[in-house]
């Protein structure tokens, strides 16, 4: 995979727009309870503030509350979560994690965005910390990163699967195009796919890449109906104009919400593709399922992927601290993250990708397949964690 620091991603996508001030959220110790900082980066302002920072906040917050207190050696804890924007960006990774660190004494943190990761992990190497990041790919990653964890669903072990499947279920698709936003998120999804479709015999015929505050999609979409690909990885922004000039093939993307029917036209997206994790849909495990029908309950809100990946995080973290013994120990808490196997809301996960990112600190998912029907997100495939992972690797190595 090329040299540069991916993002994801995240891709966690969520069109809800969530108010209120960015702020510092800071629990209070109660009698016999022991408080256990962890420090969060989320993006709270601008766009990725929208899609990513809002739905991670409450995610962490509403696991945290639902977690309460909790035992780890025979002490009782609770989580204080510490979050603070970090603008998506590198400036932002250097100025929260140096606040954690040093003013708000964290041993835990976790930073949502590749820039912001790639600066935090200097810091939190240095000074010993534990790190989590959201939207990398295995280049923030490595044995010389030790304390560098990747617990959310990555495109990286996710594309493959897609294109694996798609040789079987569409085999008339034979070229495709790559249309993603110039920016770290894009040029991450877009290696993996260039990656993942040469392996499998497509032939990729265009590679654009677009301003990421871009709305006006004509010009793109005229370029790219030229190409006549017979799929496009990329946003359903760029759905409406395309079909207005009577292309007719197929799109697939790492994330969806709701809100892109709406931006793109239901009767346009019929038949789009998701191919990361989402935990939208009745085919979710019941856990899933109970999880978010509480979370709408709660923040009258869709429970989105970033609120899912966020809440995630908080739960394996508390695992592993219970099964380390400790909430100080880093060293003791990496080595229990390597080690064991933790209960996640569609079940025991491990981290592995040694061969991708040389250590194995990626969080192996399952890889769900997905399509829109009837203005419904429905899961039509899934591979296995260890079948996503074999995958993964047989296409990047």
């Amino acid at each position: 995979m090329k040299k540069r620091l991916l993002v994801t991603g995240i891709i966690v996508l969520s069109l809800m727009l969530f108010s209120g001030a960015a702020c510092t959220c800071k629990g209070e110790e109660a009698e016999g309870v022991k408080e256990v900082k962890f420090g969060i980066g989320l993006p709270l302002t601008g766009l990725m503030g929208t899609i990513v920072g809002w739905p991670g906040k409450y995610g962490f917050e509403f696991a945290a509350e639902k977690i309460g207190e909790f035992t780890v050696a025979g002490e009782s804890y609770r989580w204080n979560l510490i979050i603070e924007d970090n603008q998506w960006g590198g400036m932002g990774g250097v100025s929260t994690a140096t606040k954690f660190i040093y003013e708000d004494e964290v041993k835990i943190m976790h930073q949502a965005g590749a820039d912001a990761a790639a600066t935090a992990q200097y810091i939190c190497e240095e000074a010993g910390v534990l790190l989590d990041v959201a939207g990398a790919g295995p280049d923030v990653l490595g044995p010389d990163k030790p304390h560098i964890f990747h617990t959310s669903p990555t495109y990286v072990l996710h594309t493959p699967a897609l294109f694996h499947w798609l040789t079987s279920h569409y085999p008339e698709v034979r070229t495709v195009a790559i249309a993603m936003s110039d920016d770290e998120i894009g040029h991450g999804v877009a290696d993996a796919a260039i990656l993942a479709a040469e392996h499998f015999g497509y032939d990729v015929v265009s590679e654009d890449y677009y301003p990421p505050e871009t709305w006006e999609f004509s010009h793109l979409a005229n370029k790219l109906v030229s190409k006549n690909p017979d799929l496009v990885i990329g946003s359903v922004l760029t759905l409406a104009p395309m079909k207005d000039m009577g292309w007719d093939g197929l799109t697939a993307f790492i994330g969806w919400t709701s809100g892109f029917g709406d931006l793109a036209g239901w009767d346009n997206v019929q038949g789009f593709l998701i191919y990361q994790p989402n935990p939208l849909g009745a085919d979710q495990p019941q856990a899933v399922r109970d999880f978010a029908r509480e979370f709408r309950e709660h923040y009258k809100a869709s429970f989105t992927m970033a609120a899912w990946y966020g809440a995630t995080v908080l739960y394996v973290m508390t695992e592993a601290l219970q099964k380390a013994g400790t909430v100080d120990d880093v060293d003791k808490i990496i080595e229990a993250l390597e080690t064991e196997t933790f209960d996640t809301m569609v079940g025991p996960l491990r981290y592995g990708g040694e061969e991708l990112d040389g250590i194995g600190h990626m969080l192996v998912w399952p890889a769900p397949i997905a399509e829109i029907r009837d203005h419904s997100y429905h899961v039509i495939a899934e591979y296995t964690p260890e079948e996503a992972e074999a995958l993964a690797i047989e296409v990047y190595k």
